[in-house]
């Protein structure tokens, strides 16, 4: 069984990879043909130089190391500690997972997976990974309606029509807000499990089946411990003031390569307008169907984007951008996820 359920999970990514993969090119390089022309490109290829290509590498380090230290923060304040390396390699993972999944939905529970790999209880893992999720959401939810109210000069839509983005902005803000009530206050949780459970399919299924029941206490146990590792959290001060700077850092150190890539080609980098756009940009894109967002990703960012990029190298940067965000964790974490599949659960389980 345990086999079957392995093969499955490998098919699974295989066939989220291969569907993230064709449609980020393809949308890429349509976009790439209907905006550049062959000066441009000369052009580009003639100034780029290798600096630049070291600082995005620096900044994708920084990224990945605020990301493996505010899991390690998590950990240590409600479990055992890890290796900073171990929860890298925890997140480089998940990343990848979450690029080959509808809704990015996959992400979080291979994280999950891969802390209890290590050791950690399935409840306190669970705890580590959603708060790490909450924070993403205090983030752009704090920031964004902040840069709407304060610094609306430097948000454009840019081609996208304006009914449609600040719907998908509302939509986003949304979202984000449900889920932290969901998470945050248990009363809302307990009456929606309640009445799911109150449905009669879904109560007979219960009722006539062993491992339904036994799903269902095994649930209720986890989700007890998750509860008791949130207040446990909750109550430490410090965990949380660290997590939320190693936030900040991760999107901080995300958000750079974009105008690291506009002086690479020439262009104005526009520093904190690029900062602005790419918070609403990240607010929303989570939210998308395809794997990993492939081809939404492509087609907002350059349609929006191209209210500060030149539109004869918005393809270019487009495609540049997705290499380092999204094809990269697609190589570094696809190396280091479908090994960790593949490795035997330790005797520590």
């Amino acid at each position: 069984m345990k086999s079957q359920q392995k093969t499955i999970d490998r098919k699974t990514v295989y066939r989220g990879l291969k569907i993230a993969v064709i449609l980020s090119l393809m949308i890429s390089a349509i976009i790439i043909l209907i905006t550049i022309d062959e000066d441009t490109l000369q052009r580009v290829l003639k100034n780029l130089e290798l600096k630049y290509i070291l600082i995005i590498l620096g900044l994708l380090l920084i990224n990945l190391i605020s990301a493996g230290q505010r899991i390690r923060v998590m950990i240590k304040s409600i479990d055992r500690p890890l290796s900073l390396i171990d929860c890298m390699v925890i997140h480089i993972s998940g990343a990848f997972v979450s690029n080959v999944t509808p809704f990015s939905s996959g992400g979080g529970p291979f994280q999950i997976y891969f802390l209890h790999k290590k050791g950690v209880n399935v409840g306190k893992a669970s705890t580590a990974v959603v708060i790490n999720f909450l924070l993403r959401l205090f983030y752009f939810g704090i920031l964004t309606p902040i840069f709407l109210i304060f610094f609306s000069k430097y948000i454009s839509p840019g081609v996208i029509p304006k009914y449609i983005f600040y719907l998908a902005f509302g939509m986003g803000i949304l979202f984000s807000i449900g889920i932290i009530l969901l998470t945050l206050v248990p009363q809302i949780t307990d009456r929606l499990i309640n009445y799911i459970l109150k449905i009669n399919k879904i109560n007979k299924l219960i009722k006539n089946s062993y491992k339904a029941k036994k799903w269902m206490v095994k649930s209720r146990r986890e989700l007890a411990d998750f509860r008791r590792s949130l207040i446990l959290l909750k109550n430490n001060k410090k965990a949380l003031f660290w997590g939320a700077f190693y936030t900040v850092i991760f999107w901080t150190s995300l958000f750079m390569i974009m105008p690291v890539l506009l002086i690479a080609f020439g262009a104005e980098p526009h520093f904190l307008q690029a900062y602005i756009m790419q918070t609403i940009f990240y607010l929303i894109i989570p939210y998308t169907p395809t794997p990993g967002a492939s081809g939404v990703a492509e087609i907002g960012f350059a349609s929006l984007f191209v209210a500060i990029i030149p539109k004869d190298i918005i393809g270019l940067v487009t495609f540049s951008w997705r290499l380092f965000t999204f094809y990269f964790i697609l190589v570094v974490g696809g190396f280091f996820a479908l090994r960790e599949i593949s490795k035997k659960r330790n005797n520590n389980e």
